[in-house]
């Protein structure tokens, strides 16, 4: 795509000239990696950077461009090239990701507290100051206290960023994407940055190559399909499967770490008043490991849900509140109140994600009004003040 600039007086478009990193004198490390390092948004809004050539392991002396978390807490491998073909760097970042993978929140912590040394030891740095690693990390996250279940390690992501890519890097992360990743909520972007020259001016175009924005939660959700369909083949094991009612999730809840039984709870027994209600009927996915159990509040009749409520088992049983893109086109009131509830971020795939861990009591109360009142506006009930049916209704 080329850049345009507005000239004589709004009668036409000027051509801005693309050129390269290499002719304007940037170089790979110094310069480009040195800006997004201090400007991650760039790549990314709600990237917090942990580390720069991050290299803490044995017998290798690779080392990560760029290490951080994204808004969800989920641990994220940059790697950088300035060329125009971005070559080989799917591989190595594959391979930073599986040597940083299931980081403890400890190294983690440690890794950034040496990180922000660093930083102040150069000139013009910041001092350090008490403990701001782990202060900053809790408060990048916003949440009250800092543990193990507010990180996730286990897969992290990768974002490639290049002046260009080649159709050799694009098509195997496609294939990667639709064939292993997509289907678990996991992606690798590639992210091209596009120098152009406006007379004095360097001006760089930041723009995601793979996925399509648009296509990436329609692809996740057929990839999510397709495996079913695949999984359910004569002669072949079924791991994956969708039940109706909520049985599983129910079961599982004892098997949650004692301090989330009780905020699973409180979901479970919200989501059986909705269904006594007829607001909502049950159905429950569980995933082929039977260590992720997500209880779906489908709307009757219309095929969709707008909410689902997750048990992590992997890591501890934590609860988890998923909203769905289907939300703001159904329910485009409610979704309002939402959003101010839960902010903007969202994961890969368009879901936005809560950690019971990270909420207040009082924070869930409205947030589980507000998921009661999208059940009644795609339902064509009303939401103002209190319903008929018991539950309070939030602001609209």
């Amino acid at each position: 795509m080329a850049i345009y600039k507005m000239a004589r007086d709004k009668k036409e478009f000027v051509e801005v000239a693309p050129t390269s990193f290499g002719n304007e004198g940037v170089l790979e490390r110094a310069d480009l990696q040195r800006i997004l390092r201090d400007q991650p948004e760039v790549l990314e809004k709600g990237l917090l950077i942990i580390s720069e050539e991050f290299g803490n392991w044995e017998d290798s002396n690779r080392r990560i461009d760029l290490l951080g978390f994204d808004a969800e807490g989920r641990l994220v491998v940059v790697e950088l090239k300035r060329g125009e073909t971005g070559q080989h760097m799917d591989l190595q970042a594959i391979r930073y990701a599986a040597m940083v993978a299931n980081m403890t929140l400890q190294q983690a912590v440690d890794t950034f507290q040496a990180y922000l040394e660093k930083r102040a030891n150069e000139p013009g740095g910041e001092p350090v100051g008490d403990d701001p690693a782990e202060n900053r990390i809790r408060e990048h996250l916003g949440i009250a206290e800092l543990d193990n279940q507010a990180i996730h390690t286990e897969m992290p992501r990768i974002i490639l960023a290049s002046e260009n890519f080649s159709r050799e890097l694009t098509t195997c992360v496609m294939w990667l994407n639709d064939s292993w990743l997509r289907s678990t909520g996991h992606e690798i972007k590639c992210i091209r940055l596009q120098p152009h020259r406006n007379g004095d001016e360097t001006l760089v175009e930041s723009s995601v190559v793979v996925p399509l924005p648009e296509a990436s939660d329609y692809q996740i959700r057929l990839g999510q399909r397709e495996q079913e369909k695949r999984l359910g083949e004569p002669g072949r094991a079924r791991p994956v499967q969708h039940v109706h009612g909520s049985e599983p999730f129910d079961s599982s809840i004892g098997g949650a770490e004692e301090k989330f039984q009780p905020g699973l709870r409180q979901l479970y027994d919200f989501a059986g008043k909705l269904q006594e209600s007829e607001l909502a009927q049950f159905s429950t996915y569980v995933n082929g490991k039977g260590d992720y159990v997500r209880l779906e509040l489908r709307v009757p009749g219309k095929g969709l849900f707008l909410v689902s409520f997750n048990i992590l088992l992997l890591q501890g049983g934590a609860g988890e509140i998923s909203f769905w893109p289907e939300w703001e086109n159904n329910a485009p009131i409610s979704f309002i109140r939402i959003g101010e509830l839960i902010g903007p971020v969202k994961s890969n795939s368009g879901i936005r994600h809560r950690r019971l861990s990270r909420l207040k009591s009082s924070d869930l109360a409205d947030i589980l009004a507000t998921i009661h009142d999208a059940y009644r506006e795609v339902n064509g009930f009303p939401i103002a003040g209190e319903c008929s049916d018991g539950f309070p209704s939030g602001e609209t």
